[in-house]
Parts: C-alpha cells; structure tokens; sequence
C-alpha cells in the first residue's frame, strides 16, 4: 500500500505542467529525468493497485468515517502552501483559518469537512487540469457547497489523467523536442553501493560504518533495471542518466559507460575537486571520461543558476527572476572567450508550489527572453556531443561526491545513517548464507526488497541535517523493508531490526519567546539572562526536503519589548555577509545593528510593524550576492503578543 500520496499529489499539479509551459515556444528544449520508481509508482494507481491510504479514506463518504480517517485528514488536508494553494480558493483559506484556531477538525461540520476534502484535492490541480479538465474547471468555479458525488467524479477524473502524463513525455521525446534520462531503479547512492569507501575518497575524515558484506551487485542492477524499464515504457533505451542526488565515482562512470549510456551529469564541486580548480568558467565545457571500453560524456551544472530557481526566485517578481537569471548568462558569456555551455539541473517537482500559479508566469517570463535572445540556444542532454561550437575537454579521472558539497554527508556518516547502514550489512550477511538454498521467485522477491531500502531517501532524513514530521513513519518503512527479507527467508527478524533508529525528538524548530526582553545591542550573548526569555527559530531544523548544510546563520535569537524588536543571529559571519530583514515583505528600517563574527544584532523599531502577526524573512548576502534565504520556501510568521497576561493564571 502507498503510505503517502506525494506522488498522486505532484502528478496531478507538476509532472504534465512542468514540459507543458514549453510548448508554446518553439526554440525551447529541455531535458527531463523520470526515475523508474516514479514511474512505477504513477503506473499503480493507472493499475488501480496503489492502495494510497489518503485517497482510499477520502473515497469514503464523510458520515463514515472513523477515528483513523480523520487523523490522516488532520495531517495532511492543510498540507498545501498556504499563499500560493491555499489562500486563492477563499472557501479553502476560510477552512484553513477555523482548522488553526481549533488545531483539529473534530468540531467541522460534514459539509465543512467534505468541502475541505474536494478543495485541498482542487488546490494540487496543475494549470493543464485547471484549464482543460472540464469537471476541474466545474469545482473550481462551484468553489464549496460541493456534494460526494462531486468528490468521487473529481478523484475518477484526476487518476483518469495519470495516462497521459506518460504519454506526453513519450510524445515529445519521439518528436525530438525534449530528451528524457532516466536514474538507477530505486534511486539510490550508487558510488557507496558499488564501493562504501567513496565516502572517504569524497570527505577524508567521514566515519564509515563497518560493512562485512558487499552491494555492488544490487548497484550494478539498479542501473540495468532502470535501462530496461525505460526501454519498456518508452520504446528505446536512455542515451543519458542523471545518478541519484548527482552522486557519482570513477566506478560509477565505469559502470555506465559499460552499459552503453552516452552521457551522465553532476554538480559543478565535483569537476572542482577533480581538477583541483575553482575557476569556474571550467563547468561551461563538456567533458569526456575514456573508460574501458567505452568512453562517456560528463556535464556538471551550474550550481548557482540551478539553486535561483530552486531556491530564490519563488520570493521574487517573475520578470524580476527572469531578467536575473538572463543577467546571469550575459555574465557568463561575456567571461568566456568560447562557447559555454551552461547546464541548469533541479529538483522537478519541489519548487513549484512555492512560486505563485505554479510557476506558469515564471517559466513564461523566462522563456520568452530565451527566444528573444539572439545568443541564447536551447539544447537537450543529447544535442550536446553533436554540437561543434561545444569544447570537449578530456578527463583521466572522476572525484567521488554529490550535488551537496561534493561528498555523500547527507547518506552516511552520522550515527543514525551508520545505524541504517549497519542494519542493512547484517540483513545482507544472512541473506548471503541462505541464497543458495532459496528458489528464483524468493530471491527476487528479496533483492527488490533490498534494492528499495537502499534508496536514497531513508538516508536523507535519518540524522539531523534534514527534518520532517514524517521521520517516524520514514524509519519504520526503512525497517519494515529489512523485516520483509527476514519474513521472506523464513527467518527471526533480529532484535536491532525491531528496534527504531530514529528517537524521540522535539518536532519544532520553533520556541515562542515567555516575556519581554530588553536588549543591548552588544553583538554577544554574554548576559544569560538577556536572551533567555527570547524565542528561538533552529535553521538547522527547517522544513525542507533541499539541502540547507551551507547555511551562514544557524539560529535566530527574537523578543521585543513595548518600543522595539530585537533580533540576534548565531553563525559565522567571518566573511563579512551582511544581514537583511524583511517584515511584511518590506526591508525595514533598523534602530541599531552591531555585526561580530558570531553573532549579528539588530534592533527593529516597533513603529514598523502594523500587525500584530508579522511576516518574517532574512537574507544573507555578500558582495550584493545572495548566499542563505529563511524560509527558503514558505511563510514564517511571528506573533507579537502580549506576554504579560500570558503569565496570568486563572
């Protein structure tokens, strides 16, 4: 069964929208990654054998439900972005703001409940359901008071569209408007299955969990399957991958380049550390790895393009980002005194939400300059070895590492990704011992189970560099994965299997301040007492699946008085960055300020807040450039209250 509905949700509002906004321009091409798990995934609810826990419950009429159905609505019926999915649905944002003020939906009425149901499935339509589905279109415009009928016909509709997405991506690859690339099976760290020491060969000094047994089969497989899978739904094979979190190894160009695939890309740390070269006008070739016996293509992406989009432009006017981004490339090609060829390479699905309409006037701004900029082409991953104006420089060697500062950190290293790591060697221990005596049928059955739980993304949320709410369910499917082999050898499952890795821990990242406080604007947090009443905002701790290990600012320190609002901020600031503070969107005019290495204190005059709720953003910048933004995505909002009566008791 699907225990989460996070690729039903992001089918029906980004995979199909994503090329669609192409479409229309002619000389835009682009590039596209579909991982086989994807796929897989998408194909079982078209199969109808998805078992998604959230859209069975929803099936449901609402005077049916129980117990169970309602917490899973509580979780995730308020889980889309509240500016850009939320508020533009009035009857939804109404909804929302009685669920926050109650913090349950025990007290909404049926109608209520049923229209938040249709209105939160409503609020994940894409822009291509929204402007063709016929019955999308009928909601929306109806926009509360809907019936269950209405709810059914809306879900039978939204998995009748699931076909086509993959049917499109089919199309325009056949026409030779976009190429697609595909990723190991089941998304996984392919350097550390084929060899865990490539985690040193990236970071000297990670400490490496003690392996006895070896993945690199079930790594070379991951590859295999995944061409095969592509083969079967698209009718070719991949000419190109794109390796899981742009994880990569002279091993790992080995193996694809054994597998006949052409090209393969990663970010640009990674060509830095192989040429011991940080000039970056280097990234802008394409590059060439004579393995045996065959050679292959490596394109490294621009990390800082690529990051704008992911990260940046969603807080930004669209034509603002766009006249950016087009900034940007004018800078690149004027420093070149060749051709460059500028890989942009992000996450396909995060981003959107947090752009306003789902990115359609971003993309839309964007394109448009592309075509009405002479000296900008669009090119796919499989133009590129074609085109003669490209530099093609040769390398003798690959450093191992990823898209996150070059090395494998976020996947191995800290004690609860060793743990998981630990856990999978001794299931893979007993697995050796018993293979020969098993049929064919339960080996299989097995090595799936083993490819899913070397996945990638059980390892992203296992330590305390990534948070999520889900860490409990997140460890429980990892174990349950490993339980499966055991039950599968007709085997006792052992004790530290049973046993969660992930423990107890404080899901906020956010402490409200307990009372006023008067602040010296001294840079330092030498008075215990002049903080300690502050509330704390943990950076570290962000809800975010986007790496955010290269923060400057670590911890935000805030409390005010009747006069003024004093912000303290904890990090390195060693390298002269410079904070801003946004309120309600507006960069506000600050009372004091004192930057040391450590700490940054500013000192905001209460004069500029007109709500008692404010909006609250930074942004790090050095030499006019931005490096850290909070939230990196979504609304933070402080409270201004009045602290005195919350230290009254009745």
């Amino acid at each position: 069964s699907t225990m989460m509905p996070w690729v039903f949700l992001h089918s029906i509002k980004d995979y199909y929208d994503i090329p669609w906004y192409a479409q229309s321009f002619k000389s835009v091409k682009a590039t596209y990654n579909l991982v086989p798990s994807l796929i897989e995934q998408i194909k079982s609810y078209i199969k109808n054998n998805a078992n998604d826990k959230l859209l069975e419950s929803l099936k449901k009429d609402v005077r049916s439900i129980n117990d169970e159905d309602l917490s899973l609505f509580e979780h995730y019926l308020f889980l889309s972005n509240e500016k850009n999915m939320i508020k533009p649905l009035d009857r939804y944002y109404k909804l929302y703001l009685k669920y926050k003020s109650h913090n349950t939906l025990k007290d909404f009425t049926h109608d209520e409940l049923l229209d938040t149901q249709v209105l939160f499935l409503l609020s994940w339509c894409g822009n291509y359901l929204r402007a063709n589905n016929p019955i999308v279109k009928t909601l929306l415009l109806k926009g509360g008071v809907f019936t269950h009928n209405d709810k059914l016909e809306l879900i039978e509709t939204l998995i009748e569209f699931l076909p086509s997405i993959l049917e499109y991506y089919k199309q325009l690859n056949d026409e030779k408007k976009i190429t697609l690339c595909t990723t190991p099976y089941y998304h996984p760290i392919t350097p550390l299955l084929l060899d865990i020491q490539s985690a040193k060969e990236a970071r000297a000094d990670v400490t490496v969990p003690h392996m006895k047994s070896s993945f690199k089969e079930l790594g070379e497989r991951n590859t295999r399957d995944a061409i095969a899978y592509f083969e079967e739904n698209f009718g070719k094979k991949p000419t190109g991958f794109w390796p899981a979190e742009g994880s990569v190894s002279l091993q790992t160009a080995e193996l694809f380049a054994s597998n006949s695939l052409g090209w393969f890309c990663t970010d640009e740390e990674i060509l830095f550390k192989t040429i011991n070269s940080r000039d970056k006008t280097n990234i802008y070739k394409n590059y060439t790895i004579d393995t045996k016996p065959n050679c292959i293509d490596v394109r490294f992406r621009d990390h800082f393009l690529s990051d704008a989009i992911g990260f940046e432009y969603s807080q930004k006017d669209p034509k603002q980002s766009a006249k950016e981004f087009v900034s940007h490339l004018t800078k690149i090609y004027d420093s070149c005194d060749f051709n460059p060829l500028v890989n942009v390479i992000l996450d396909g699905e995060n981003a959107w939400e947090f752009f306003p309409n789902n990115g359609s006037e971003f993309f839309h701004e964007l394109y448009t300059l592309f075509e009405n900029t002479p000296w900008i082409e669009c090119i796919t991953m499989d133009e590129i070895s074609k085109d003669k104006h490209i530099q093609n420089i040769k390398l003798p060697y690959l450093s191992s590492g990823s898209w996150i500062n070059g090395n494998f950190d976020i996947w191995i290293g800290s004690e609860e990704k060793n743990k998981a790591w630990e856990l999978l060697d001794l299931t893979k221990q007993h697995y050796d011992k018993q293979k020969e005596h098993l049929n064919k049928e339960v080996i299989e059955l097995i090595e799936k189970e083993f490819m899913i739980a070397l996945g990638s993304d059980w390892f992203w949320w296992y330590g305390d560099d990534h948070f999520t709410v889900q860490a409990k369910e997140f460890d429980d499917l990892f174990r349950k994965h490993l339980m499966n082999i055991y039950e599968l050898m007709n085997k006792d499952i052992p004790v530290q299997i049973l046993t969660p890795i992930v423990k107890d821990k404080n899901n906020t990242f956010h402490k409200k301040p307990n009372s006023f406080i008067t602040s010296k604007v001294d840079g330092k947090k030498s008075d215990y007492f002049e903080w300690l009443d502050s509330g704390e905002i943990d950076i570290t701790k962000e809800f975010s699946v986007m790496d955010s290990t290269n923060n400057i600012v670590n911890k935000v320190f805030y409390g005010y008085d009747n006069n003024s609002i004093s912000f303290l901020f904890e990090g390195d600031f060693s390298n002269n960055e410079k904070i801003s503070i946004l309120l309600d969107n507006k960069e506000i005019e600050k009372l004091d300020i004192l930057y040391t290495n450590s700490y940054v204190e500013i000192k905001v005059l209460k004069d500029n807040i007109s709500e008692q709720k404010i909006d609250f953003k930074f942004i790090v910048k050095k030499e006019n450039t931005t490096i850290q933004t909070f939230p990196v995505y979504s609304e933070f909002f402080i409270d201004i209250e009045n602290l005195e009566l919350k230290k009254w008791y009745v």
